[in-house]
């Protein structure tokens, strides 16, 4: 069983976390600012949308199809003007599989490398996860059938386990991988109707394709998974991610006068969780270098740091990855 566990992606076990979470059928849009909402998605990362008079601009897609579709049905209750684009924050599947549920005529912007990434990571990720996922429910089915008391709660668990990811293994099957439109390097910026949207890559930290999407009229940015609002990060060294360049760009962002902050994940926030990211980081590494000089190892100091010293959830057992990232970058 828990060699079976070790091909769930981290990414994946993120998506399965929110699946499995009490999660209402509609997914409610948050009015930020004129003409600028958000939806905080426990399926997978948050949404913003932009309403124009030309059309809607959205940022982020969802997991799974079937999330898409309740983020597509959120932007429809506050206005029916047809999705015009679709902006990628970064490859991590949790924000872009749902684009399969999106019109085929929306233009999807990214950043350059993200291209590269899906074909080199998620492309592979997905047809693994198709393979790989049928042996753990098998696995699963083996367990709760086993199990004499279907009233206990443990074949309750088992059997709910199974339903989800018997599911999610569906809704794997129909997704489609959208790739982007438009590519950018640097900075890209959007003008639709009376609105203006500027995509910026501030350099490699969450992952090496991450963007900032900023909205100046509404003095508001979507920031990504460059911020976890009260969870613990998720770092994926092989994805381009790097804490030394997470820091410096969460750190440069909060000495900006930012009114809302659209997290990648966690609720809808100010220019604080800049400052809180950054100073995780910044204390983590501290305790990380401290107990390094003094010779511990890195399976002891993983020991030695635990998550009540910091006051954040840890939704996928990230703490000890990020011990880890930080441990090879000093």
């Amino acid at each position: 069983m828990k060699k079976i566990l070790i091909i769930i992606s981290a990414i994946l076990l993120f998506q399965i976390i929110g699946i499995s979470s009490s999660i209402p059928e509609l997914l409610k849009p948050i009015k930020i600012a004129e003409n600028l909402y958000a939806v905080e998605n426990p399926r997978g990362g948050n949404i913003a949308f932009l309403v124009t008079e030309e059309g809607i601009i959205v940022v982020d897609a969802g997991s799974i199809p079937s999330n898409g579709m309740q983020i597509i049905s959120a932007i429809q209750s506050v206005s029916e003007i047809p999705i015009k684009y679709l902006i990628y924050t970064h490859l991590h599947s949790d924000h872009i599989y749902g684009a399969s549920a999106f019109p085929s005529d929306v233009k999807i912007i990214a950043h350059k490398k993200l291209v590269e990434n899906l074909k080199a990571i998620i492309e592979p990720e997905l047809k693994k996860e198709i393979t790989d996922l049928p042996n753990y429910i098998s696995s699963l089915k083996n367990m709760k059938d086993s199990i004499p008391d279907k009233k206990s709660n443990e074949y309750i668990k088992t059997n709910k386990q199974f339903n989800l990811y018997s599911s999610y293994l569906e809704e794997l099957k129909t997704t489609q991988i959208r790739y982007p439109d438009i590519t950018f390097n640097d900075k890209y910026e959007l003008t639709l109707g009376n609105e203006k949207v500027i995509l910026e890559f501030p350099g490699s930290g969450h992952t090496n394709d991450n963007i900032i999407v900023r909205f100046p009229k509404q003095n508001a940015i979507h920031a990504g998974d460059l911020i976890f609002n009260g969870i613990v990060p998720y770092v994926i060294a092989e994805h381009g991610a790097t804490v030394n360049g997470w820091t410096r760009i969460t750190e440069k962002l909060s000495l900006e006068n930012i009114k809302f902050v659209i997290p990648g994940h966690g609720t809808i926030t100010n220019n604080e969780a800049f400052k809180i990211q950054t100073k995780y980081f910044n204390d983590l590494t501290l305790k990380i270098k401290e107990l390094k000089n003094q010779g511990l190892s890195l399976i002891e100091i993983k020991t030695k740091i635990i998550l009540s010293d910091f006051k954040l959830r840890d939704e996928g057992n990230q703490l000890p990855v990020n011990i880890e990232a930080i441990y090879n970058e000093l």
